[in-house]
């Protein structure tokens, strides 16, 4: 059976933030699912861009690009370079620890977000959602433009 979603905000994520993670929602409570939207228009209704560009003169939908090579030291690994992905908890400044492989972003929660994505959230997983482009820390001098995403929520 399909969830009843509730609309929780429209958020303009920008391809630089201030910092490396762009803060969507100062807390989502856990025991919910998630579900997330690159939309084509604005709350007016205007017609925006869904497309950002990671270094200029590249353009990429928020699935993001395939990398030849492969480009290291992305915030995600589990995520195409250019595509938008998100996380629950923690700080605008958060960086994985390499040291740490199993849980690089500790009791955070990243996930790819790509332009559709439903996760859940468990009870004790609550905080902070930001959103943001990922590439490596030293990318993000280079990108521009913005993705308009559509959060919702079903409580479970």
């Amino acid at each position: 059976m399909e969830p009843t979603w509730q609309s929780l905000q429209r958020v303009k994520v920008e391809a630089r933030p201030v910092g490396l993670w762009g803060l969507a929602s100062a807390y989502v409570p856990g025991s919910r699912l998630l579900r997330f939207k690159v939309i084509s228009t604005d709350e007016q209704g205007n017609t925006v861009p869904t497309v950002w560009s990671p270094v200029k003169g590249t353009n990429c939908e928020a699935d993001g690009l395939i990398s030849v090579p492969a480009k290291l030291g992305l915030l995600s690994m589990a995520a195409m370079y250019g595509a938008l992905i998100g996380k629950v908890g923690g700080s605008s400044a958060d960086l994985p620890d390499s040291s740490s492989p199993g849980a690089p972003y500790g009791n955070k929660r990243v996930f790819p977000v790509g332009s559709y994505c439903v996760i859940s959230i468990g009870s004790a997983e609550g905080g902070p959602l930001f959103l943001t482009m990922n590439d490596s820390p030293d990318g993000f001098a280079q990108h521009s433009g913005t993705l308009q995403v559509l959060i919702e929520e079903h409580s479970l």
